[in-house]
């Protein structure tokens, strides 16, 4: 089997409720869709996404420069040619739009890998469990209390046994009194989550994680930047409160200087940010070997897979108002019940896209170019 083509999309897609955290607001999520076609007639399906700022450049990236490189390669050998792409792409630097363009290349080939082997994606990695739990998520700093408060009973509505709501305003005291409200209605045996989106520095944390320390919570994530790994191991022998990292890191020698330091509890690797399944996959076993348990971030729908196939699985992001499923672009809908998600039963790793309704949401790069220029004149 070879490959034939590649080719790829943009979509701006706008979450389905608003999103605002303490660092930015985000308007529409770009999304890079990669088909990667063989002569067997299988076709892959990987994607990459940003938040508003650079999915061209990764688009570019794949076809022209990762296109070239792929024709007439088997897909099912994925390792050697994630090994090989990651070796051109570090010429022009690590992370960033060279690991999300790879992400998004490597999903689909793990799709055409499963779908060859007619199995699961969950199955092709081992299968550890059938199913996971999961949290609902919010990115509400924005929300008042009454705002907050509903959306967290929606999340509970949904079957949710723990949420997560951001914290980070100027106030400190406004952030304990969500926490206290958000406490107060999921109850003691429920879990809480907070994030900061590396709103604070060293001296901020130090004064505000002693008063969150108290209220039992499961994480902080993102206290502080997330370069300043030291300061992420002196806040967690500070405070005996668990800490989270891992969205903001793109490679798995990133989340082994943090493993080593021993700066991070709950390791929140993104599958799409890091390079795809591959490397997920390694972070993942890194991680085991340090006792820390993977908490991914954001894409909910792929995540399933992998956490149904690893053995240091904690718990499922499920984005309020981010997943292909909440903006109505999937052949098939992630199945949750009863706070527990399901990795899909169909070949490959389940991740189909409804073209039809993702054409409204088409950009052509051309246009957002001159749409960009215009709009800074």
């Amino acid at each position: 089997m070879k490959i034939i083509d590649v080719a790829s999309r943009l979509y701006h897609i706008p979450p389905t409720v608003s999103w605002e955290d303490a660092t930015h607001r985000v308007a529409n999520l770009e999304f890079i869709i990669t088909r990667v076609t063989t002569d067997a007639g299988i076709v892959g399906e990987g994607f990459a996404y940003t938040t508003g700022i650079g999915g061209s450049a990764i688009l570019a990236l794949i076809d022209d420069y990762c296109r070239s490189m792929l024709f007439g390669q088997d897909p099912r050998q994925i390792e050697r040619l994630w090994s090989f792409l990651y070796g051109q792409l570090h010429r022009s630097g690590t992370g960033g739009i060279n690991t999300l363009a790879l992400g998004a290349i490597d999903i689909a080939l793990w799709d055409i890998s499963a779908k060859w082997y007619n199995v699961p994606l969950h199955r092709l990695l081992g299968a550890r469990r059938e199913s996971i739990r999961t949290y609902g998520s919010g990115i509400d700093l924005f929300l008042d209390s009454d705002a907050l408060l509903d959306q967290v009973d929606k999340f509970l509505a949904q079957g949710h046994n723990a949420v997560k709501i951001k914290i980070g305003r100027d106030d400190a005291e406004e952030d304990l009194d969500r926490i206290v409200a958000v406490k107060k209605l999921i109850g003691p045996t429920r879990r809480l989550f907070v994030d900061a989106n590396q709103r604070w520095n060293v001296a901020d944390c130090m004064i505000r994680l002693q008063k969150l320390a108290t209220f039992g919570l499961g994480w902080i994530e993102e206290p502080l930047h997330a370069e300043d790994i030291r300061g992420h191991a002196d806040l967690r022998g500070f405070v005996a409160l668990p800490i989270a990292v891992g969205e903001s890191l793109y490679t798995r020698h990133q989340f082994a200087d943090y493993l080593q330091a021993n700066a991070v509890d709950i390791v929140q690797a993104d599958v799409c940010r890091v390079g795809g399944i591959s490397e997920w996959l390694k972070i993942a076993n890194l991680s085991a070997s340090f006792h820390r348990t993977m908490a991914p971030h954001y894409m909910s729908e792929l995540s399933v897979a992998l956490m149904c196939a690893i053995d240091n699985a904690d718990i499922l992001e499920c984005v309020h108002g981010g997943s292909f499923s909440e903006m109505g672009v999937l052949q098939a809908e992630l199945r949750l019940e009863n706070g527990v998600a399901f990795p899909f039963e169909t070949p490959g790793h389940g991740v189909v896209f409804d073209h039809e309704k993702l054409e409204p949401f088409a950009v052509d790069p051309a246009e957002l170019r001159t749409r960009n220029m215009q709009s800074a004149k």
